[in-house]
C-alpha cells in the first residue's frame, strides 16, 4: 500500500474541516483567539485570547535578563532598564492580523504563524544605563561650558574634557534580545569619547555673548538719554543647549529687556494734573490754587524693546528713541464774588462764610463779598489757649450745651448751658458768652466768644459745611 505524507493528510483534513458546518464552528471558535500555529519569538500562543497573549508576551519580556560584563564587574538588567521596551499591544495586534482573513483559518492548520516582537527604544533609559556603566568604568566626556562669574560682566569658558563611552556595537546583542525575548550576556567595550561641546565651540559662544555685552545701547527722549549698563546687558544674555546637544548661539531674555525698557519709559511718565484758579467777576485770574500740568506717556515701549532685542542679538549697537504722547491739562475756574477779591477767603457770589480776625478781635459773616453780620467784637483765645488758625468748615451745632475742658493751669472747668454753639474745628466753636459784658480782646479757652444775640444770628446763618477762616 502506498504511504501518504503527514502534510498531505493534514491538508486534506484542513480542507474538509473548512467546508460545511464544521468550517463555521472552527471560524467561530478562533474568531477572538490566536490561530493555530501562532507563536511570538518561539512562544506558543495558539488558541489564546488577546488578553492571554498580551500577558504571555509581557511575562516573557519581563523574564529576559541582560548580563553585562565590564572591567569593574558584572551587573544584570532588564530590557526596560537598557532601553529596549517591548510594545506588547503592537505585538498582539500582529498576532491577530491573520484573523481578519478567513483563508488564513484553513492555512493556519498546516502553516506556522510566527510573529516578530515589536520593540521600541527608550533613548533616555538607554543613555542613563550607558552613563552609569561609563561612570563605573571610566570618566565620561565633559562638555565645555560657558558661564558668567558672579559679580562680573564677562562670560568665560570651562574647557571640555575627553572621556570614555560604550561602544555602540556592545548594544547590538541587547537589541536582538528584545526581538527574540531571550536572555543574553554582553561584554561591554569602551571607546574614547569626545565631548559634544568642544572648548572651541564654547569659546565662540562666549565671544558672541561678550560682544553683546559690549554693544552700546542708548534710548533718547528729548534731552533725556538712557544707556544700558554692562551688568544689565549681561543679565539679558541666555545660553542654552541646541537640539543636537551642542551650545546654541546666545539669545536675549525678551522679558528682561522689556522690563528694562518699561522701567525707563515709566520714568518719563507724567500724570495729568488739571489746574484750578480763582478769577474775578470780569474773568481776570486772581490766584492759581492748583497749577495745571500736562500728562506725558511713552507709547512705543514694546516696539523699542523688540528693536533693541533684534539689534543686540546680533551684537549691533542700538540707538533708539521713545515716542511720547502729551495729554493737555484743563483748567477749572472759580469765579470770586465782587468785593471778595482781597478778603481772607475768595468766596463765590452768594457763598456764605465767616471771617475770624484774631488781630482785630472781630468776627464778620459774609455772603460773597458782602458783610451781613458784623464786624462784631469778640473774645478769642488767651495766649496760653490760643484760637486755631486756618480754613475750616462748620461740622456740628448745638442750640445749648454744657462745655467742659481744662484750664491752662491743668484745672478743669465747666460752663453749663452755653447757647448757640457752632463748631468749626475740633473743640473750637463760635458761641454765645452771657457771662461777658464786654468783647474785643483775648481771654477765652480758645473758642470765639460772642454776644448771645450775635451768636444766635451766626447759628441761624451758618449751616453745616459753611467755611470759617481764622487768621491774624
Amino acid at each position: 500500500m502506498k504511504k501518504t505524507s503527514r502534510l498531505a493528510l493534514v491538508t486534506v483534513a484542513a480542507l474538509a474541516l473548512v467546508t460545511g458546518g464544521a468550517a463555521t464552528a472552527y471560524a467561530a471558535h478562533y474568531q477572538d483567539r490566536a490561530l493555530p500555529g501562532s507563536e511570538v519569538a518561539g512562544l506558543e500562543v495558539a488558541g489564546l485570547t488577546r488578553a492571554e497573549v498580551a500577558k504571555a508576551v509581557k511575562d516573557r519580556a519581563e523574564s529576559v535578563k541582560i548580563t553585562v560584563t565590564t572591567p569593574s564587574g558584572t551587573r544584570n538588567a532588564s530590557l526596560a532598564q537598557v532601553g529596549q521596551d517591548v510594545d506588547v499591544d503592537a505585538t498582539v495586534d500582529r498576532v491577530f492580523e491573520a484573523n481578519s482573513d478567513l483563508t488564513n483559518f484553513a492555512r493556519a492548520l498546516v502553516t506556522a504563524h510566527p510573529v516578530e516582537v515589536v520593540t521600541k527604544s527608550d533613548t533616555a533609559a538607554q543613555e542613563a544605563f550607558v552613563a552609569d556603566l561609563v561612570k563605573a568604568d571610566g570618566a565620561p566626556a565633559t562638555n565645555a561650558t560657558v558661564q558668567l562669574p558672579e559679580g562680573t560682566t564677562t562670560f568665560t569658558v570651562t574647557p571640555a574634557v575627553a572621556g570614555k563611552t560604550l561602544d555602540p556595537a556592545s548594544l547590538d546583542a541587547v537589541k536582538a534580545s528584545g526581538r527574540t525575548l531571550t536572555s543574553t550576556s554582553v561584554t561591554a567595550k569602551f571607546v574614547e569619547s569626545q565631548p559634544a561641546v568642544s572648548t572651541a565651540d564654547a569659546q565662540a559662544v562666549a565671544d558672541k555673548a561678550n560682544a553683546i555685552v559690549g554693544a552700546p545701547v542708548t534710548i533718547t527722549e528729548g534731552s533725556k538719554e538712557f544707556t544700558a549698563s554692562p551688568e544689565a546687558k549681561a543679565s539679558w544674555v541666555q545660553i542654552a543647549p541646541a537640539a543636537d546637544g551642542k551650545l546654541a548661539a546666545p539669545t536675549l531674555d525678551q522679558a528682561k529687556v522689556a522690563e528694562w525698557v518699561n522701567e525707563k519709559a515709566g520714568s518719563l511718565k507724567v500724570e495729568t494734573r488739571n489746574g484750578t484758579r480763582n478769577v474775578s467777576s470780569t474773568g481776570a485770574v486772581l490766584k492759581v490754587t492748583t497749577e495745571a500740568r500736562d500728562g506725558v506717556e511713552v507709547t512705543d515701549a514694546a516696539q523699542v524693546a523688540e528693536a533693541l532685542t533684534t539689534s543686540l542679538t546680533s551684537a549691533t549697537a542700538y540707538a533708539g528713541k521713545f515716542t511720547t504722547q502729551v495729554t493737555q491739562a484743563t483748567w477749572t475756574e472759580r469765579k470770586v464774588a465782587a468785593g471778595a477779591e482781597n478778603l481772607a477767603y475768595p468766596a463765590a457770589e452768594g457763598e456764605k462764610w465767616i471771617d475770624v480776625n484774631l488781630s482785630n478781635h472781630t468776627m464778620t459773616a459774609y455772603e460773597g463779598g458782602r458783610a451781613v453780620i458784623g464786624p462784631v467784637s469778640m473774645v478769642d483765645g488767651a495766649s496760653a489757649t490760643p484760637t486755631a488758625t486756618g480754613t475750616y468748615k462748620v461740622y456740628l451745632k448745638y442750640a445749648k450745651q454744657t462745655m467742659r475742658g481744662e484750664n491752662a493751669d491743668g484745672t478743669n472747668y465747666e460752663a453749663p448751658d452755653v447757647p448757640w454753639v457752632t463748631y468749626w474745628h475740633r473743640g473750637y466753636a463760635l458761641h454765645g458768652a452771657p457771662w461777658r459784658d464786654s468783647f474785643g480782646y483775648t481771654g477765652s479757652h480758645g473758642c470765639v466768644n460772642l454776644p448771645v444775640d450775635v451768636a444766635k444770628r451766626v447759628y441761624d446763618f451758618a449751616p453745616i459745611g459753611t467755611t470759617v477762616v481764622s487768621h491774624r
